[in-house]
Parts: structure tokens; C-alpha cells; sequence
């Protein structure tokens, strides 16, 4: 059951309270042989805020989430039944991998709000230098996921932008799919009820996102922070999880593979790319009012507008390697349309232009 339209619903346990993060000793009663998987900055902030019992093993993971380093600790690891997730989105994909490849369960705690990682049983994979190499869907969901909003204050407050951008794609990737599917008036209602579910988190995030970046920054756990916090991190893999193939990524990602190949933007957080990505997406699908309707919301969040917000200098070789790779056939762009490589340079440009425009 590891085909990627199997309709998933989402965690088996999933928990979203104050202090929730503090009782991981509750969670893995029925397990004997528990293993924390974890990074080095997200494991400080949760020991600052709660902490482990003294006999679960640690292990600290620096880097992406790749084949060769999943193998290298499923080797030390080989006698554990739960995986224990500390961390990010690279961590908690690294995290699920490594229980997938030892057919254990896992518990997922994120520390930042920044994908719904948490939530998906799936990892993104990537090669030793960051690149982008597949999606690999998992066979079971975590057995817990456990959302603490008061550990999540402690989230540098760019990734949560970060994680805003990369929700707010869910709406504009799957409409756009569905769509452009033959005879979409067919398809099941648990697909439109993903797409819903993606319209319900944009309608959250357009409203609460500028109020939840200022609770954070005032360290308030509020019900617009909480809001946001579960659209990213629960909600948002409902989308996926319910409308199967229709409701995953699709332009915006094509783009933010593509910008993964671009070594100025390697420093730029996923979420970050990909509301570039939608920009580029919506060009491509001629929707300007779309793009229009946006800029505000980009403005006031610090999106990235251009190719120069990205901090990339070399524009022409970049929309090169982007539009390179953002047509390939293994690329989700071909779901919503056959595009060229002149179509999508050409796209980037129309960016470029209006959104330099907005700012004269």
C-alpha cells in the first residue's frame, strides 16, 4: 500500500495542545526499544522547553534527507521499534524514511511550523548536495503526531513564513490539476473534499498569517497562531492525503525543483521557492488578476517577488536551469499543462516585469 493515490487521512493519533510536547514518557509506554532522530538546533529548542527520559538513545542529524544516510543508521538501528521525530521538515522526512526502511512505527514532533511533514507519510528525497530526487510515499502514517503551539514559539520566525508560503501553494497547485483534468466533474468527493480543504487553509492563512507572525514575535500562544500552526502543519496534509494525485504539488514545486539546481538559491527556505513558484505558475495559466490579488499578501509576509528577492544575480542562467528542469516528465508540472522551455523563461519574465512594475 505504498502506491501514492491511496486515500490517507492522516496521522493515527494527533495531538494540538499546550505542554503536549512534554509527555513523550506517555507515548511510548507500549514500546520497548524507542530512538530519538533528531537535528542539533531543533533538538536544543525542544530540551529548552521539555525533555526526554534518560534512557532513549539520541540520534542528531545533520543534512538532507538521503538514501546513503537513511541505510548508514537503519544499519546501527536495526534492533528499534519506534522512531522518535525531533525537528523540521528534513528531519521529520529523514525521520519517516528511517521507521519505513525498519518497518517500525514513528511519533513526529515538530519544532517549527514550516511543512505538514508531521502529517504525510511520505519524505521528500533529496542527493548528498541538496538536489531534488523523488518522493517516496511510506507504508504506514505516524502511529502520533504531537503539535505543542507553545514549543513552536520557539520557531525562527522566517521559517514560518516559510512554512506559510509552501501552504498557501496547496490551494493554487491542486485547483490548478483539477482543472485541467478531463472530465473533472467525475472524479470522487474525496477529492473535491481535499480541494476544500486547500481553499479552507488559504482563507486561514490570507487572514490570520500577519496576526500569527506578530504573536510570535511577541511569544503569544493565540488562536490565530494556532490557526495557522495547524493549517501548515495538520490541514495542509489532508489536501494531498484526501484528493490523492490531485492534490499534490504540481507548477509552483516544478519551479522550486528547479530552483534547487540554481547554487545562489540553495541558502533560500523551501517555502520561499515556492511562493516564487506560484507567481511563475499563475503566469503560465495567464491568471494576472490572480498574481494581482496576491501582491499584498506577498508585501506584507516578505515574499519573494523576483528572481533578485531570491538573491540570485545570474537571472538568465537561472531561468535556464529552472525552466531545464521544471518541463521534465518526471516533473508535476505536466499536470496541468504541456509547457515548453520558452513558455516557462517566458512566464519568469512576465514575473519579473509585473512585479518590478507594482514597485515603481
Amino acid at each position: 500500500m505504498s502506491e501514492p493515490n491511496i486515500v490517507r487521512s492522516g496521522p493515527n493519533h494527533y495531538i494540538c495542545e499546550i505542554g503536549a510536547a512534554k509527555k513523550i514518557d506517555e507515548y511510548i509506554a507500549s514500546f520497548s526499544r524507542p530512538v530519538v532522530f533528531t537535528g542539533f538546533k531543533s533538538f536544543d529548542a525542544f530540551n529548552q522547553y521539555g525533555a526526554l527520559p534518560e534512557h532513549i538513545p539520541v540520534i542528531q542529524h545533520k543534512g538532507y534527507c538521503y538514501d546513503e544516510d537513511i541505510h548508514t543508521y537503519a544499519k546501527e538501528l536495526y534492533n528499534v521499534d519506534l522512531v522518535i521525530g525531533i525537528g523540521g521538515g528534513i528531519v521529520l522526512d529523514s525521520a519517516k524514511s528511517l521507521a519505513d526502511y525498519l518497518d517500525v512505527e514513528v511519533i513526529l514532533v515538530p519544532t517549527i511550523p514550516g511543512t505538514c511533514a508531521a502529517t504525510t507519510p511520505l519524505s521528500v528525497m533529496y542527493d548528498g548536495d541538496g538536489q531534488y530526487v523523488r518522493v517516496d510515499y511510506h507504508k504506514r502514517a505516524s502511529f502520533l503526531t504531537v503539535v505543542d503551539p507553545k514549543l513552536l514559539l520557539s520557531s525562527p520566525v522566517n521559517y514560518v513564513k516559510s512554512g506559510i508560503g509552501d501552504t498557501l501553494a496547496k490551494w493554487y497547485e491542486a485547483d490548478a490539476i483539477i482543472r485541467n483534468t478531463k472530465n473533472a466533474h467525475e472524479l470522487s468527493a474525496m477529492v473535491y473534499s481535499g480541494l476544500n480543504q486547500a481553499k479552507y487553509i488559504r482563507d486561514i492563512l490570507m487572514a490570520d498569517s500577519e496576526a500569527a507572525i506578530k504573536n510570535l514575535q511577541e511569544q503569544k500562544v493565540t488562536p490565530a497562531f494556532t490557526r495557522v500552526v495547524e493549517s501548515i502543519i495538520m490541514i495542509a496534509g489532508t489536501v494531498g492525503g484526501f484528493a490523492v494525485q490531485y492534490g499534490r504539488v504540481s507548477g509552483a514545486h516544478a519551479v522550486h525543483n528547479g530552483l534547487s539546481f540554481v547554487e545562489e538559491a540553495h541558502h533560500v527556505l523551501h517555502g520561499q521557492k515556492v511562493t516564487y513558484g506560484i507567481l511563475v505558475q499563475l503566469m503560465l495559466e495567464n491568471q494576472l488578476e490572480v498574481v494581482k490579488e496576491l501582491i499584498p499578501f506577498y508585501e506584507a509576509l516578505g515574499f519573494p517577488l523576483t528572481l533578485s528577492d531570491l538573491g540570485i544575480k545570474e537571472k538568465e542562467e537561472a531561468k535556464q536551469l529552472v525552466a531545464t528542469h521544471a518541463i521534465k516528465e518526471e516533473e508535476a508540472l505536466r499536470f496541468i499543462g504541456d509547457f515548453t522551455k520558452e513558455e516557462v523563461i517566458n512566464a519568469m519574465d512576465q514575473v519579473e516585469d509585473f512585479t518590478l512594475s507594482t514597485r515603481l
